[in-house]
């Protein structure tokens, strides 16, 4: 028997400051990401960083680099 990994889907995502992002998902959990983990991300301005999209609600890209983070990525799965 294969188990498979069912990920949470992205709700929603938030800046509370420079240095920490919020991942809301449908699961009605909220993951605090400290930016450190995600370089690109932590020098993108906070205009920049507001500049995103969800797709698929299973990935998140910025308008300001070329990386695609999966939900998995972001929480630590992958």
């Amino acid at each position: 028997m294969t188990d498979i990994l069912t990920y949470p889907s992205i709700k929603a995502v938030e800046f509370i400051n420079s240095t920490t992002m919020f991942v809301h998902l449908n699961n009605d959990r909220t993951f605090i990401i400290p930016l450190e983990k995600f370089p690109a991300i932590s020098q993108l301005s906070m205009d920049d960083k507001k500049s995103f999209e969800i797709i698929d609600e299973k990935y998140l890209s910025f308008l300001g680099i070329d990386e695609i983070y999966s939900i998995g990525e972001l929480i630590g799965l992958e």
